[in-house]
């Protein structure tokens, strides 16, 4: 990942430092995702080529509420050095099903910043829809920003809508003790 070019947006990362691709931070990022995927709190999955191997990018599911709502925020990545190449619809599209069918969601919002015209293509692109703006809802860059909003259910990629308190296989059952709004 050392070999990423230079941010290519403010969005982009860019380069890791060579400090941090060593094997043991690698495997202190595996154990923190490990811990929050069992909290069922976030997920991530790395996007490699099939042929290599090699790791070009990310998804990822930030869980927002299970119980009767089942809903998350989805994100996507890929490193802009593999940009172009219609990786990032691939993976995208691969999310959708991974969060809607394996991890038992009902809803998944991508939430974007208003002048990231790629994500949004790509949001577009592979069935979400628009479904509005959320003022002031990412603090980011110093600053709360807007994000338009897009949205995918089951429905929208030729899936049935499930009972929210079925168990999936990656995860517990959503009756005990899953991340719920306390007040």
């Amino acid at each position: 990942v050392t070999n990423r070019l230079s941010p290519q947006s403010k969005w982009d990362v860019g380069p890791i430092p060579e400090e941090k691709c060593t094997r043991d931070e690698f495997a202190k990022l595996l154990a923190r995702r490990r811990k929050f995927a069992l909290e069922d709190d976030f997920y991530w999955y790395a996007v490699m080529l099939k042929r290599s191997g090699q790791m070009i990018g990310h998804i990822d599911f930030s869980i927002f509420m299970r119980d009767t709502h089942q809903f998350a925020n989805f994100g996507y990545q890929i490193y802009n050095h593999f940009w172009g190449r219609g990786y990032g619809r691939e993976a995208a599209a691969a999310g959708l099903k991974i969060g809607l069918q394996q991890l038992g969601l009902n809803r998944l919002e991508a939430a974007i910043n208003l002048d990231n015209r790629k994500s949004i293509a790509l949001a577009r692109a592979i069935g979400m829809r628009r479904e509005g703006i959320k003022r002031r809802y990412w603090f980011e860059h110093g600053k709360w920003t807007d994000h338009i909003i897009y949205v995918a259910n089951p429905e929208d990629i030729g899936l049935e809508a499930r009972n929210p308190f079925l168990k999936t296989p990656n995860h517990r059952s959503q009756r005990k003790g899953l991340k719920q709004n306390r007040f």
